[in-house]
């Protein structure tokens, strides 16, 4: 199943706001995910595939991560914007040709 985590600087308004959304982006694909939100200090501590945040928050997480790790950070311009979740979502699975979980 795909990992997804939301990051934000105290892990509450932002991050919660971009699940909610990712959420609704996620159920409109058909695609089942474990999501969750954290702070900026405690998402190394989280296995994840996609790291959805801004792009301060991104700078900070990308400082110190290999290569790999990069890819799996999505920048959001508009946080809450479920288009902009969407396509990046969809982008970055065709990128890895990961296989999305469908409800039967």
């Amino acid at each position: 199943m795909l990992k997804i985590l939301c990051v934000c600087g105290c892990g509450l308004g932002s991050s919660f706001a971009i699940e909610m959304s990712a959420r609704a982006v996620l159920k409109k694909l058909e695609i089942e995910a474990d999501i969750d939100h954290t702070t900026i200090s405690e998402a190394s501590a989280f296995k994840s595939d996609i790291i959805l945040t801004q792009k301060t928050f991104a700078d900070i997480l990308n400082a110190d991560a290999s290569e790999e790790e990069k890819k799996r950070v999505i920048i959001l311009h508009r946080l809450t914007d479920k288009a902009e979740i969407e396509q990046k979502i969809v982008a970055f699975l065709k990128e890895r040709d990961m296989k999305e979980a469908h409800h039967e």
